[in-house]
């Protein structure tokens, strides 16, 4: 939940009592930011049910293992996660709970608060637009400025 706040168009839909499409936006938002998830495995831990009469505790979405904790918090989820991980420190954990950055630092497992990944997010969000436009502009404008000229006056 911390790091869904932290996105404003996901905090807007959780404003709104939108749960569902604020997880969804994030699983969205993780996607783009994890192209190649055949390289890694991205667990992402949700409070409560999937949806009031679920009884759905984990399941497969487009690459990511997610978790739902039902009556549990997601917390306690994480937690037993990194204690059944092999080897922790090849795990990274994103949160702002303070507890759970402090458990993951004692199993040496990689962390980086809400607010962290959400600067590292934008940065590249705004890397992959930049590098969107500059491709679409070469496309648009002439090779050197010389050759505008010459076809803006020389028949």
């Amino acid at each position: 939940m911390n790091l869904m706040y932290k996105f404003p168009d996901l905090a807007f839909c959780l404003g709104e009592y939108r749960l569902q499409d604020a997880r969804i936006g994030l699983l969205v938002h993780l996607k783009r930011h994890f192209p190649d998830l055949g390289l890694r495995k991205v667990l992402v831990f949700f409070d409560g049910k999937k949806e009031l009469l679920s009884e759905c505790y984990s399941e497969e979405w487009e690459g990511f293992s997610i978790h739902y904790s039902h009556e549990k918090k997601a917390d306690e989820l994480i937690i037993g996660y990194l204690n059944y991980c092999q080897v922790p420190s090849q795990c990274l954990v994103v949160t702002s709970d303070k507890e759970i950055l402090s458990y993951a630092r004692r199993l040496r497992a990689k962390r980086k608060t809400s607010e962290e990944f959400y600067a590292e997010w934008v940065r590249r969000e705004t890397e992959v637009d930049e590098t969107e436009f500059n491709h679409l502009k070469e496309g648009l404008t002439p090779s050197s400025e010389s050759d505008y000229w010459e076809r803006q006056f020389l028949p």
